[in-house]
């Protein structure tokens, strides 16, 4: 039988967790005078509840009577250590009264009948006698005195004779050298038995009120469900799994193609993909020349067909005739398409739009909308010159004769360069989002090309002049999270079964070939390697295990370094069914 020695401020759930987590099946509680555990009833009728459910016999000993007399309420086996019973608690003493001494039983001096010697008990088992008789004090005085005085001889001898049992099995009580056997005994008692003691042990127990019992019995029920709930609705299972790392290095040069299909492990080469991004933009520059500037106004005429099916061709300088004189040239060929069939069968005009410049310079051309322009080429076919025009919605500019600041050939240069560096920041600036982010563009590995950068010379009011350009950046990127999945199979060939902790990539010598579309670089690995593990697959394994299977099931993960189960309510001894309350932690 395991001894399991309560400390005074120890709780109930406490000495249930240490009872419960015993492999005996039999547990001896020993239980000081003075221990938390005295306050309440329902605590030894928590631990009778708990220790039948888990298929343990407890047995109660204490010096205190009190605690033996809820213990034996709560139908638990109990005794004091150092009396064969308890006095008042249905035990039995060594003093029997005069006028009882011939109904009793035999018994001997060390406690136990007579009848024991016949049975072969042991002398270390301690039993009532079969007829215990009551104690009744004698008035005569000396005789009572003489049995009180043999019984505390017998009661120090045999409190040495169990402090030296506790002490061959290393579970003597704290501060015992210090305070000696005589110490002891006075802890253990409060003082010696007198007549008036003896005499209250014949008196009736004291009962108690119907209503205190039914408090009492409320209070427990009130507790039970409080720990149902707590243990039904709000347990949770915190566990905490280290795993040992591994470092792990790799060097080598790889080359990423665009002509590549796969990983060819021979070569170190990777496959890689073209990414492009275009961009225009149209600045404005002041000129810093004051010359003397005649400048046309310019605009967009939209161009209309009413007169056929057929496309008709417009030849750039093609002019447009306003309703009050003034003409306009397209300033580049187009051809207008033919006009189109509706759903119910009737032809409706089509159109397109051309850019235009006023035949004469000056702000009388700086006008607009106009509704209709027609084109004078066509007035001896009055059909087409009815069937063709023009339509102005947006105000002609730019119409001007007189002094106006007018861009230099270094100003013009300047705003060339200017407008080359705002498209290529604007290129890279906004690249970044353009191309899947487990790609991976090297620094080195991108071009900038500008296509187009046209200059109109013509300023306005305030003398500007500006700048259209237009640029193309082309990047050569490739999967660098396919390249992590094959670092990790060098990795693997080496650690089988393990992952990446941590792992950095460190990229030099960058080199980019545009032309055959790939790009050279060298590649340093610096990991820490840990074996894989899943934690959905593991929480999947411990549901509704025991603590123990739980535990068992960790100390057999590969590459462990520690582990810790944490259980609340801390008395609970199965994981939790329900994987939201399975709180996994891999470090």
């Amino acid at each position: 039988m395991k001894k399991i020695i309560v400390d005074k401020n120890e709780g109930i759930a406490e000495v249930i967790d240490r009872i419960l987590n015993e492999p005996d099946e039999e547990v001896s509680v020993v239980i000081p005078k003075g221990s938390a555990l005295g306050r309440s009833v329902s605590n030894f009728h928590l631990l009778k509840r708990e220790a039948d459910s888990a298929g343990r016999s407890v047995v109660v000993e204490s010096v205190d009577e009190s605690i033996l007399a809820l213990a034996k309420e709560s139908g638990i086996e109990s005794s004091h250590p150092l009396w064969k019973g308890v006095r008042g608690l249905g035990g039995f003493s060594d003093i029997v009264s005069r006028r009882d001494e011939d109904a009793a039983a035999p018994v001997r001096a060390d406690g136990r009948d007579v009848e024991d010697d016949d049975e072969g008990g042991s002398e270390n088992k301690f039993r009532p006698s079969k007829k215990p008789a009551p104690i009744v004090a004698s008035r005569r005085g000396k005789k009572v005195e003489s049995a009180i005085e043999e019984e505390e001889e017998e009661d120090e001898q045999k409190q040495e004779e169990f402090l030296g049992r506790e002490e061959e099995a290393g579970e003597a009580p704290q501060k015992r050298s210090a305070l000696g056997v005589s110490a002891i005994r006075s802890r253990f008692f409060d003082s010696t038995p007198d007549i008036g003691d003896i005499e209250d042990d014949d008196r009736a127990p004291r009962r108690f009120p119907k209503k205190t019992v039914w408090a009492v019995i409320v209070v427990i029920m009130l507790g039970g469900i409080g720990f149902w709930m707590t243990g039904a609705f709000f347990d949770h299972a915190d566990i905490t799994i280290n795993f040992k790392q591994m470092p792990w290095s790799y060097q080598n040069n790889f080359t990423a193609s665009k002509n590549a299909v796969g990983i060819d492990p021979a070569n170190n080469i990777i496959p890689a993909q073209i990414f492009t991004s275009t961009k225009n933009v149209t600045e404005s520059f002041h000129g810093s020349l004051v010359t003397q500037v005649s400048q046309k106004a310019q605009g967009t005429i939209t161009i209309y067909n009413a007169y056929s099916a057929a496309p008709q061709e417009l030849v750039a300088t093609t002019r447009f005739l306003t309703p009050d004189g003034k003409i306009f040239r397209i300033t580049k060929n187009v051809v207008v398409p033919g006009e189109t069939k509706a759903a119910n069968g009737t032809l409706a005009p089509s159109s397109v739009t051309a850019p235009i410049v006023a035949d004469q310079a000056g702000p009388d051309y700086n006008i607009g909308p106009v509704a209709k322009l027609t084109i004078p080429g066509f007035q001896n076919d009055p059909g087409r010159e009815a069937g063709f025009y023009g339509v102005i919605t947006a105000s002609t500019t730019g119409g001007f004769i007189g002094q106006r600041a007018t861009p230099t050939a270094a100003d013009i240069t300047a705003a060339k360069a200017s407008t080359t560096a705002i498209l290529e920041g604007s290129l890279q600036n906004g690249f970044s989002g353009t191309y899947p982010n487990n790609f991976k563009i090297l620094d080195g590995a991108t071009q900038v090309k500008v296509t187009t950068l046209t200059v109109n010379t013509s300023t306005d009011a305030n003398g500007n002049f500006t700048v259209f350009g237009v640029a193309t950046l082309q990047a050569i990127g490739f999967d660098e999270a396919a390249l992590k999945n094959y670092l990790l199979s060098l990795a693997q060939a080496q650690e089988a079964s393990s992952t990446f902790k941590t792992v950095n990539l460190n990229y030099s010598d960058v080199s980019a070939d545009f032309t055959k579309g790939q790009v050279s670089f060298a590649l340093s690995v610096q990991a820490q390697l840990e074996p894989a593990f899943t934690v959905a697959e593991f929480v999947t394994g411990i549901e509704g295990q025991s603590v123990s299977a739980a535990r068992s099931t960790i100390a057999a993960l590969p590459q462990l370094a520690d582990g810790e189960i944490s259980m609340w309510p801390s008395w609970l001894m199965t994981i939790p069914s329900n994987p939201a309350k399975i709180h996994i932690a891999v470090n």
